[in-house]
């Protein structure tokens, strides 16, 4: 009895494990998901779409795009989250904002382990844009205005919620008191400083706001990272100028936990074949992206080491309204 048991419980797993193998070799059947968890116009959005369909040309099937912004990244990331695991659903952008924002929102966090990860497509730099006909041409004006006048400046944020607490640990520092506006995408926050809605407002790196700066109707202060932004050599950084807390963004796909890792390597495969692509990339570039592909496992690397570094940032300014 004892050894037809374990013949049964053999030949289940096999034909488990053949059935399993049978649908990724098959994958995909129909069309694809993709959850993206900022609003329209931001670079989430265009980069997604970007990649998105000539990733569709090889897997052979249509992408469907759906954008869940709000919370700076969280809602979108809810979603994915109770999405089934079966490679049908993914989320694309700059997911690290999604998991480092529960800790400055007061929001349940993230566990790494709660996605499954197919792999990065470019850091950005986050940028903080003026009107040209403000009394502050650079960022050390611009300082000593908003110590002149506390609680006047209003500072905006294209959804990023890390990027806003990089502005919030400055204005620490400085003894400086501004006016925080979240949008809900680069879009729109772009339109705000675009429409003078904000005194100052911080996009990433291919948002019209960036746009508009590189044609001269917007004004480039600073950028609150750690690297260079294109087509702006000159414009220092958060570590040029001595400050402790710099933000950079990682773009990237993730699924849910518990996908096939048949079907996560295929997506992983795709995306590191479009990223492979030289028309794709100097259409990013001259955009102003830094495309690079990083595998799964880097980009979980990545994400860990992003959730890692927020505590710091958080305790620091959690007394700053």
């Amino acid at each position: 009895m004892k050894k037809v048991f374990i013949i049964f419980t053999t030949l289940v797993l096999i034909a488990g494990f053949c059935t399993s193998a049978a649908v990724a070799g098959d994958y995909p059947t129909k069309p694809i998901t993709i959850i993206v968890p900022w609003g329209a116009g931001g670079m989430s959005n265009l980069s997604t779409r970007m990649l998105g369909e000539q990733v569709k040309n090889i897997l052979g099937q249509p992408i469907v795009y759906i954008n869940k912004p709000g919370a700076s990244g969280i809602i979108g990331l809810k979603a994915l989250k109770s999405a089934k695991p079966d490679g049908y659903t993914l989320a694309s952008g700059a997911l690290t904002l999604g998991f480092t924002s529960p800790y400055f929102l007061d929001a349940e966090p993230f566990k790494v382990d709660d996605f499954t990860y197919i792999g990065s497509y470019m850091p950005q730099e986050r940028v903080l844009f003026t009107t040209p006909d403000k009394p502050y041409k650079t960022w050390d004006e611009f300082i000593a205005y908003s110590k002149k006048n506390p609680g006047e400046v209003s500072v905006g944020s294209g959804g990023a919620q890390w990027a806003l607490e990089v502005m919030k640990s400055i204005a620490k520092k400085e003894n400086i008191k501004w006016k925080y506006v979240m949008f809900k995408s680069g879009g729109a926050g772009s339109s705000a400083i675009l429409g003078g809605h904000v005194d100052v407002c911080e996009t990433g790196t291919g948002t019209p706001a960036y746009q508009a700066a590189r044609k001269g109707k917007l004004r480039v202060l600073v950028d609150l990272g750690t690297d260079k932004v294109p087509f702006f050599p000159d414009i220092k950084n958060m570590k040029d100028l001595g400050y402790t807390f710099s933000t950079m963004l990682e773009y990237g796909w993730a699924m849910p936990k518990g996908v096939p890792e048949e079907i996560r390597a295929k997506l992983e495969n795709a995306l590191k074949t479009v990223m492979q692509d030289k028309a794709l990339m100097e259409k990013m570039g001259q955009t102003g992206f830094t495309p690079r592909f990083v595998t799964g496992a880097g980009y979980k690397k990545i994400v860990q080491g992003a959730i890692d570094d927020t505590p710091a940032l958080q305790n620091y300014v959690k007394d700053v309204k």
